[in-house]
Parts: C-alpha cells; sequence; structure tokens
C-alpha cells in the first residue's frame, strides 16, 4: 500500500505514540523521512531507530506555535532535500479539566499548538509543494471529539473542531495546485494521552463494550490510514474526514467522565456503568 520511493514525507508530534508509528510506517514504504517534535530527546531517539531503516531522515525539534521555528524547519526541508510530497500534521496537546476551572493560559495553548500550530505546519508544507510544482498530500490529526461532546476535554475539543474546518477550507483553495487536505478523527486510541484513563480496568471495559470492532485503537491503526491518504491510491480523495473509531460514534460517544446531573454542583469522576 503506498510507494514512496522518492518521496519526502513530514510527520509532526513524531516523539509521540501516533506519530511515531506513521514515520515508520512511511520510511517502511520507501519514504524519506522528516520528523520533528518539540521535545528533542525523544524525537532523537524516534530519529535514530528510523535510520536503522536505511532511509534518509532529518530529525527537527520545532514548537510548532513558534512561526519562526516553524519558518526554519521547511527552510531545513529545502536545504536537505528540495522537495516535500506529503505531511501528516500529527502534534497536537491535550488536558482534561472543567472548562470553568480551566486556566486562560491553559486554554490558550490548546489553540496556539492545535489550531495555530496546525495552520502554520500546513501553510509551510503547502508552500513547499506549491513551489515543487508536483502537487501533494497533507493530513490533519483531530479527533472525534471535534464532533462529538467530550467531557472535561473542552479545550482540546474547540480546538481540534477549528482544526476540521482549516483542513476543509486548505482543501478547497490547494486544490488549484493539485495539493490533497485530509483529516483523520481518531477515537480512543491507546496512547500516552489516554493511558491515566483506559489504565482504569473499568473504564476500559465500559469503552471496549462501547467500540463495535471489540477493542480500542492502536497507534499502528491510525499509520495505516495516514500512509493510504497521503498515497497515490488516495488521490481522488480531498476534503475528507476519515473515521477511525472502531465505530464508537454511531451510537453516539463514549463518555470518559460523567456526573449526576440530580445534584447540584456534582463532581465529574472517571465514567463507569451506573
Amino acid at each position: 500500500m503506498g510507494d514512496y520511493s522518492g518521496r519526502t514525507v513530514l510527520v509532526t508530534g513524531a516523539a509521540g505514540d501516533i506519530g511515531a508509528a506513521a514515520a515508520a510506517a512511511f520510511a517502511a514504504r520507501g519514504a524519506d523521512v522528516v520528523v520533528t517534535d518539540r521535545r528533542a530527546d525523544a524525537l532523537e531517539q524516534v530519529a535514530a531507530a528510523l535510520r536503522e531503516t536505511g532511509r534518509e531522515v532529518l530529525g527537527h525539534a520545532c514548537d510548532q506555535s513558534d512561526p519562526d521555528a516553524v519558518a526554519g524547519l521547511f527552510s531545513a526541508i529545502q536545504d536537505r532535500f528540495g522537495r516535500l510530497d506529503a505531511a501528516f500534521l500529527n502534534a497536537g496537546y491535550g488536558r482534561y479539566g472543567a472548562l470553568i476551572d480551566t486556566p486562560f493560559d491553559q486554554w490558550r495553548k490548546h489553540v496556539e499548538v492545535n489550531l495555530n500550530g496546525g495552520f502554520l505546519m500546513a501553510q509551510g508544507a503547502a508552500r513547499l509543494m506549491r513551489d515543487g510544482g508536483r502537487g501533494g498530500a497533507i493530513l490533519f490529526t483531530a479527533s472525534t471529539a471535534a464532533t462529538h461532546i467530550c467531557d472535561l476535554l473542552g479545550a482540546y475539543a474547540a480546538s481540534k473542531a477549528g482544526v476540521r474546518m482549516l483542513a476543509k477550507s486548505l482543501a478547497s483553495e490547494l486544490g488549484v495546485w493539485r495539493i490533497r487536505v485530509n483529516l483523520v478523527l481518531p477515537g480512543i486510541i491507546e496512547t500516552a494521552m489516554t493511558k491515566s484513563l483506559i489504565d482504569d480496568p473499568a473504564v476500559r471495559a465500559d469503552a471496549i463494550s462501547n467500540t463495535p470492532v471489540g477493542r480500542l485503537g492502536r497507534p499502528e491503526d491510525i499509520a495505516r490510514l495516514a500512509v493510504f491518504l497521503c498515497s497515490d491510491e488516495a488521490g481522488y480523495v480531498t476534503g475528507a474526514e476519515v473515521l477511525a473509531d472502531g465505530g464508537q460514534t454511531l451510537h453516539g460517544y463514549p463518555r470518559w467522565f460523567s456526573a449526576d446531573y440530580a445534584e447540584v454542583g456534582a463532581e465529574w469522576t472517571p465514567h463507569t456503568p451506573r
């Protein structure tokens, strides 16, 4: 699925579980890979593992909410490879907490990393692809929380909803340059971000019982989808949002937290069947 020989692919958030899996999947299919993350030490470990595959790898630490840092990243890509064919914009930031108690600095960080950073990365990628004259593919990671209420994850959900519209707007505008833009909406994936909740056996059991495929998602599930959507095999797909949630949203959305609305000021707790 997807021959990336001679192509250069950017993966953001590459020090995380999904990003690292995606970078490995692209490299396995022949791509030269650019990996970026704000965590330099963790990023270098990912880059070192990728180099063992024999592919050309550029590891470049970058805070995607910093316009100057993003400009430096794309300058480095141009200098090293002279082209960019696909970008999997996977980096994100999320913290749990009731909106009524969320400090503004934390709200702002969700917007700066997820929405502003997504814009800066997409703009930089699109400019390289346009100037290269070969078109390309951009894929954003959003979340099913961009379309469904997810209690105590409101700042993350709101910023990812913005990413959803950003991707669709770019898909329309960038078509003239033969650049496709799509969006993947992961459900509950077993990553460091979800570990604190799904390590609770009752929460895990409840989530699985509400997932028609009978298991939670794995980083490799998203990685394989990213490889397909950025490939020529998906050449007629743009402006699409692809659910990768095991069917969790078919009957609503598995709840992370719940409260007893009959009680004024009720405490929010990890959701388990009552």
